[in-house]
């Protein structure tokens, strides 16, 4: 981890009156000058208002500071890695200097529900024992009222520990392959580290802290995660397997004998059947990564062989090219996904 840099000091008053709130809503940053500002007044304009705001700059290379300290609200404060330390290792600079009981992430380019953190509070709210809060959430392009994508949607609060039901368990992993919209209560988080590794930075501290506490599934689609310009269209990304670095995570975290059972559901059911994430790979990872994927689906769930869905995409992203699949993928996201999604939005207040 590198070293840091506090850019506004605190006066004594301040530090008091901060020491006295219970939320740390951290924003993790890297070069995200075009649209930090965006998700800060998302947070800014919460109707919970006890917080502090910790904006950690893993180094940027553009003018996300400069953006941020145009922002006068005594809830801010920005520190300022002074090497890049990776996506998890800012997730730890995070954890290190939120003063708060309670941490709320949410990334640079995402944007909250006005409602976002009274949901979350309020959830913690019901039991000591309860160390995640956890939300459904959906993807945009160009605005965020116009969901292009959601995931599994959720018609009231669940309340999962380590020995629910297997689905509710690899619900709360599931939901946490994004960062914005997950909270955790600090105690539960002190012997634990957000791995430095790409697709599960914040599922590495989800699972840790699964396994000790509950979890609040909320029903809410409480943020919204912007997907024109993130990580995942960088093909270097893919040079490792994300399925094998979920299936690493799942046994390495559950390798206990008394986890057998879930593990080898977590294995079928979570990670040997995302066959969607191969239109991704295909697209922004190549051909190559794209069959090798396909090679470990097979691997780790033979019986993938008899799913049509499985043999729908496997042909899809050979044949068609990686260009072409970028269009149709768009189109489907723009033109037939945004139909049915027309009432899935973050509300942004007045």
């Amino acid at each position: 981890m590198g070293d840091c840099i506090e850019e506004e000091s605190l006066t004594m008053q301040d530090a008091k009156k901060i020491l006295k709130e219970k939320v740390s809503v951290c924003i993790p940053v890297y070069n995200g000058a075009d649209t930090i500002l965006e998700t800060i007044n998302s947070i800014l304009n919460q109707t919970f208002a006890d917080f502090e705001l910790l904006i950690v700059d893993n180094f940027s290379t553009d003018d996300t500071v400069s953006k941020v300290k145009t922002i006068k609200d005594d809830r801010i404060k920005i520190i300022v890695n002074e090497k890049n330390v990776g996506c998890g290792g800012n997730l730890n600079v995070c954890k290190q200097y939120a003063i708060g009981e309670i941490i709320y992430f949410i990334s640079a380019d995402d944007i909250a529900d006005i409602n976002a953190l009274k949901r979350m509070y309020d959830a913690f709210k019901q039991s000591a024992n309860i160390g995640i809060v956890t939300r459904s959430y959906y993807w945009f392009v160009e605005s965020v009222s116009k969901a292009v994508r959601v995931k599994k949607q959720f018609e009231s609060d669940i309340i999962v520990s380590i020995n629910n039901a297997f689905e509710d368990v690899r619900d709360v992993i599931a939901l946490s392959d994004q960062i914005s919209g997950i909270a955790f209560r600090k105690k539960f988080m002190q012997d634990f580290s957000f791995l430095n590794q790409a697709f599960v930075e914040m599922a590495s501290m989800v699972v840790q802290v699964l396994k000790i506490s509950d979890a609040v599934i909320l029903s809410d689609n409480t943020v919204a995660v912007r997907i024109d310009r993130n990580g995942s269209m960088n093909p270097a990304i893919y040079i490792k397997s994300p399925m094998m670095v979920w299936y690493d995570l799942i046994v390495k975290s559950f390798n206990e004998e008394k986890f057998i059972p879930l593990r080898k559901y977590l294995i079928a059911n979570f990670i040997a059947n995302n066959y969607i994430g191969l239109v991704q790979i295909r697209s922004f990872g190549g051909i190559r990564y794209a069959l090798r994927e396909i090679y470990y689906l097979v691997k780790l769930k033979w019986s993938n062989l008899f799913n049509l869905g499985f043999w729908f995409f496997s042909l899809g992203v050979i044949i068609v090219p990686s260009g072409l699949l970028q269009k149709i993928v768009a189109y489907y996201k723009n033109r037939v996904n945004i139909k049915f999604l027309q009432n899935i939005k973050v509300n942004l207040g007045a």
